[in-house]
């Protein structure tokens, strides 16, 4: 496809160029219409280069994906964190960070990226979000990674966040595909750091998590509680598909023992 340059629209395409935007939103071309003394109306402005293949629709109203002349085309770079970044990009000032699978892939960790991304917000915010981004509430204790232009849980926080709410989880097989990776990148300093100050069911559901992939954080954790005395679930309220003795939880998730997992740490 051969794309259009307008006269009035030249300086703008030039400027988006030189800033080698990746996105855009209407508020920045409402600046660049200004800079460049273009009074056509900035939503009319990025009507006119959609329909000329400079500008390509994301899922978050009032962000484009900027096609640059490189891309000899209108072709989308496919960035698969793209809707992330475009509801970022309206809302700079809350705190959000990609969780979970998400999070796994975006650390090299997992080889996939799944179809719905999982971002992770201190209060799930009222605010309309893409139809493929999957709001979690979470607050992370330590630092968490700037990585693929996002914010990222670290691996001890992906870890804490499934122990903390383990029923969110739709494919334990699929989590497992990952998490072991997961779990080998985590330190133990961080792993007791990220659950300190929660309450004794999540350490003790991270622990009955951690016991067969990484036994010495159990162990470490184990020591720091009192001893589990009544039973807590792991997983949504129903039959339990087993029970653990020694952290009196009643396993109502995960379809294989968590004590019979490979150790990789």
């Amino acid at each position: 496809m051969t794309r259009t340059i307008s006269k009035s629209m030249a300086g703008i395409l030039e400027d988006l160029e030189l800033d080698n935007k990746t996105y855009v939103t209407l508020d920045e071309l409402a600046e660049l219409a200004k800079r460049h003394d273009v009074s056509t109306e900035p939503s009319m402005i990025a009507s006119r280069l959609k329909k000329s293949g400079w500008l390509l629709q994301t899922e978050q109203r009032g962000v484009w994906e900027f096609a640059s002349a490189s891309m000899a085309g209108p072709y989308s770079k496919k960035d698969p964190l793209m809707e992330i970044k475009a509801f970022k990009l309206l809302n700079p000032d809350l705190k959000c960070y990609v969780c979970l699978q998400t999070a796994a892939w975006a650390l090299g960790l997992a080889d996939r990226v799944p179809s719905h991304k999982e971002l992770a917000f201190l209060e799930i915010p009222r605010k309309q979000m893409p139809e493929s981004i999957i709001a979690y509430k979470y607050n992370p204790t330590i630092k968490t990674r700037e990585v693929r232009g996002v914010t990222s849980l670290a691996p001890e926080s992906i870890i804490v966040h499934i122990a903390t709410k383990p029923d969110l989880i739709q494919s334990w097989e699929s989590v497992m595909e990952w998490l072991p990776d997961v779990v080998y990148e985590s330190e133990l300093t961080n792993l007791i750091t990220e659950i300190s100050g929660r309450n004794d069911s999540i350490k003790r559901r991270t622990g009955y998590l951690l016991q067969g992939m990484y036994p010495d954080a159990a162990d470490a954790i184990y020591e720091s509680i009192p001893k589990p005395a009544s039973k807590i679930r792991f997983g949504a309220r129903k039959k339990s598909i087993r029970n653990d003795e020694k952290w009196k939880i009643a396993d109502t998730a995960i379809p294989f023992s968590t004590k019979e997992m490979e150790k990789v740490k």
